[in-house]
């Protein structure tokens, strides 16, 4: 996917998790997370990876940082966004043991896994990951749609 398949994608994606979000009230790990997971809907070794290193993230930060210090709103939420980066630093740094898949994992994937710890810390895994996947699945199969006649 390039150019405006992607942006097409993206578009769909942000219209379907908002519309989600103003009839459940659930946010799907955050409205740009489904559009991302879907452009990768079909290598599910990504989306495995992307909810471990989310779930580590919350662990991280809810059990270890908030021990250490004072973090609530929007410190919490920089604080989640920040240890994804790391992780993803740290996982460079051992490149040569883990998988290349892992190494990939890079620009808007290692945001992604800090929107939905901070989704896990505000509404619960189950359904962040529900809600997640269900909306990624409907956004992939749109776009599958699109591509057979377009």
């Amino acid at each position: 996917m390039f150019g405006a398949d992607l942006y097409i994608t993206f578009v769909v994606g942000i219209v379907i998790s908002l519309l989600y979000a103003e009839k459940a009230g659930v946010l799907p790990g955050g409205i740009i997370v489904p559009a991302y997971l879907a452009l990768i809907f079909d290598q599910p070794f990504f989306i495995m990876a992307i909810f471990f290193i989310s779930t580590l993230i919350y662990f991280i930060v809810v059990h270890v940082l908030s021990r250490i210090t004072i973090l609530y709103g929007r410190r919490k939420f920089a604080a989640m966004l920040l240890t994804g980066v790391v992780l993803k630093l740290t996982f460079d740094y051992f490149y040569p043991i883990i998988p290349f898949e892992i190494y990939e994992l890079r620009g808007i994937g290692v945001i992604v896994p800090g929107l939905i710890a901070n989704s896990f810390q505000k509404q619960g895994v189950v359904i962040t990951v529900t809600s997640t996947m269900i909306l990624s699945g409907i956004t992939f199969g749109i776009m599958s749609l699109y591509y057979m006649f377009f």
